[in-house]
């Protein structure tokens, strides 16, 4: 990206939050990472943090009852704690937990937040373009030197009910009882085995790609959101298919190549920036 990049520690980003009043969001980021400490022991973990923002140059100016950030970031942390809206990925495959955040405005014409976690413990905030979104979250996913192939893609689909018996126990002996009682076709029975076997050779871990708004609640809820599970050479997506709306939840299980998942990004960022 050719813009200017704020890089945070997770305590410099808890420090400037609390700044600004938003010592919940602060807390809720903190805890996690040091537990329950005592007021004295969270006043040097704050105070080690505004004496390093000040050594970075993005506090101008700090007084006892007054801090000044530079505008720039002042502005991303006043972006970040009004936005009602994101696009939010998830993924811990290559050993980081990388969260990345598109944060939209609550005006029309706002700039949108770019907002990278690694590990919960380095912030790194920039503005950004819907332009951009499509190739920041497939290397997010697929990682810098990584490829896929092209054009690969095959799919099965399930009532909802049936992809949780299937995802509660995916061991090939419960896929196998339950692909004879379904009566399921050679060819989803391939499939259906094959995604079992990667499932559970991930731990049953699955990233995922959300869309995430608020109400009136403390916490966002997902609108849409697309699931992702690596292997070697493919990735499997995990998805809702369009239903009438009395009938069951229809999951679909895709086979993905570069093409196919890069369709299904688009898909959620067009959604996203729409609406």
């Amino acid at each position: 990206m050719d813009k200017s990049l704020i890089t945070l520690s997770i305590e410099e980003f808890g420090f400037a939050l609390a700044s600004l009043g938003a010592d919940d969001v602060a807390a809720g980021l903190l805890k996690p990472m040091y537990g329950e400490l005592k007021e004295n022991e969270w006043e040097l973990v704050l105070r080690a943090a505004s004496h390093s923002l000040l050594s970075k140059g993005l506090i101008v100016r700090m007084e006892e009852n007054e801090i000044e950030f530079v505008p720039e970031l002042l502005d991303m942390l006043v972006h970040f704690a009004k936005s009602r809206s994101m696009l939010r990925g998830y993924t811990d495959w290559d050993g980081q937990e990388k969260v990345l955040t598109i944060h939209k405005g609550t005006e029309s014409g706002d700039p949108y937040l770019y907002h990278l976690s690694i590990d919960q413990r380095i912030h790194l905030f920039t503005w950004t373009e819907p332009s951009e979104w499509e190739e920041e979250l497939y290397r997010l996913y697929v990682g810098q030197a990584r490829t896929l192939p092209l054009d690969t893609s095959s799919r099965f689909q399930l009532p909802e009910s049936q992809w949780s018996q299937l995802t509660e126990n995916p061991s090939l002996e419960n896929a196998d009882r339950l692909i004879n009682e379904w009566s399921v076709n050679a060819a989803d029975k391939d499939l259906i085995v094959s995604w079992c076997a990667d499932f559970q050779a991930s731990g049953r871990s699955l990233d995922n790609l959300s869309i995430m708004n608020y109400s009136q609640e403390e916490l966002p809820a997902a609108e849409s959101i697309l699931l992702l599970l690596h292997t070697d050479n493919h990735f499997w997506s995990v998805y809702d298919a369009p239903q009438e709306s009395d009938a069951e939840t229809l999951i679909t299980i895709e086979r993905t190549g570069e093409n196919s998942l890069r369709n299904q990004l688009q898909g959620m960022i067009k959604q996203f920036a729409n609406q």
